[in-house]
């Protein structure tokens, strides 16, 4: 299901898995931190546009402008998905809900983007992070959760009549609310055969994982195998600064929970690519392209490539073409000729590209 209606599976074609045309993420400005490296000096206003003389200071930390935080120009986002277009991309799963979706009328536009490009683009229902979330959803219960999601997949989104292919949830701190959440969204994925996507914040532990995103999950009646977890290369290993700096030529590389959750039957997404910033004042490095890389290649060789997605996760403007930065382009341009390069084979690229797609995204 795209934002202009269904269509085949076999006419998705090289697909990106995860990604926002328009969204407003200035609520993560309010992310809880579980740490601080070294405070911001920098001296923006929240007020302050992107613009090339600021653009350094916001790399190193994204929330210091807001408009940074906001892909909120239309005739810009055409662009940016035209070029995604211009490189051989086909689709987009465009994942914003509410919390960091400015308003239903967002894909009212998306719908006009899609159009004039020619790039298929499957909306989300669902929430993001609890914190974000607006106040009409923090007193529901499981049931109403359920009833929420069901309205949108029966009715469309908001009063757009657009209807959603896919499933948003967001783990980043526990609470008993996103409990019900999450087993809400797995029971209704269930339910419907819409594929559900979580996102996994930064500095989750193992354990976390397990007992407060799997677990949820499995008592929603999750399938992992219509089930993706993302942002995945965060479970690899913290890369902090400071044991970066003090621990020379150590590298923290482990992929011991990936095969779990891989052999559990879960699709993993690994993105975002391209993306450049880091977050000093929270002390976390930028995770570089061939760290990502690195995993995602290892578990191709294991075996894997039939549970992996991938996607640019454009969320910022410093993160698009006109923001001097990679846009949607940098699957098709870096990652896929990396993957070859490094002997992946083209039958591996094809399924994570376009048939791990298809076949997920059907219902």
């Amino acid at each position: 299901m795209t934002v202009c209606g269904p269509i085949a599976p076999e006419q998705l074609g090289f697909t990106s898995m995860h990604e926002h045309v328009l969204s407003d993420c200035s609520m993560f400005r309010n992310r809880t931190r579980k740490s601080c490296f070294i405070p911001s000096r920098r001296n923006l206003k929240l007020e302050d546009k992107l613009v090339l003389e600021n653009r350094s200071a916001l790399r190193h930390n994204i929330v210091l402008s807001l408009d940074n935080m906001r892909l909120d120009d239309k005739q810009m986002m055409t662009a940016e998905v035209g070029e995604f277009k211009d490189r051989g991309g086909d689709s987009i799963v465009e994942v914003s809900a509410p919390g960091i979706r400015s308003s239903p009328n967002d894909l009212l536009a998306i719908r006009q983007i899609a159009e004039r490009t020619g790039v298929h683009i499957v909306a989300s229902t669902g929430l993001y992070a609890e914190y974000t979330w607006p106040a009409y959803y923090r007193d529901m219960s499981f049931e109403q959760f359920g009833a929420f999601l069901r309205r949108e997949i029966d009715q469309g989104v908001g009063g757009t009549g657009i209807f959603p292919g896919h499933i948003k949830a967001a783990y980043e701190v526990y609470t008993k609310q996103l409990e019900d959440y999450l087993r809400a969204a797995a029971f209704v994925s269930g339910e419907t055969g819409l594929s559900l996507q979580v996102h996994l914040g930064p500095d989750l532990t193992r354990d976390e994982v397990r007992q407060n995103v799997l677990q949820p999950l499995s008592r929603g009646g999750c399938i992992p195998e219509r089930t993706i977890l993302c942002h995945v290369q965060l479970l690899m290993g913290v890369l902090s600064i400071e044991q970066l700096v003090n621990n020379p030529g150590h590298v923290p590389f482990d992929i011991s929970l990936h095969r779990e959750l891989l052999d559990m039957g879960f699709i993993l997404s690994f993105t975002p690519f391209g993306f450049e910033a880091d977050d000093e004042p929270l002390g976390i490095a930028h995770y570089p392209d061939w760290y990502i890389l690195s995993g995602l290649v290892s578990l191709i060789r294991e075996g894997y490539a039939g549970q992996i997605v991938i996607g640019n996760d454009v969320f910022t403007k410093l993160a698009t073409r006109r923001g001097g930065g990679e846009g949607y382009t940098r699957l098709a341009d870096s990652v896929v000729p990396s993957l070859k390069k490094c002997g992946v084979s083209d039958n591996d690229i094809k399924k994570i590209m376009v048939e791990n797609p298809a076949r997920i995204l059907a219902f």
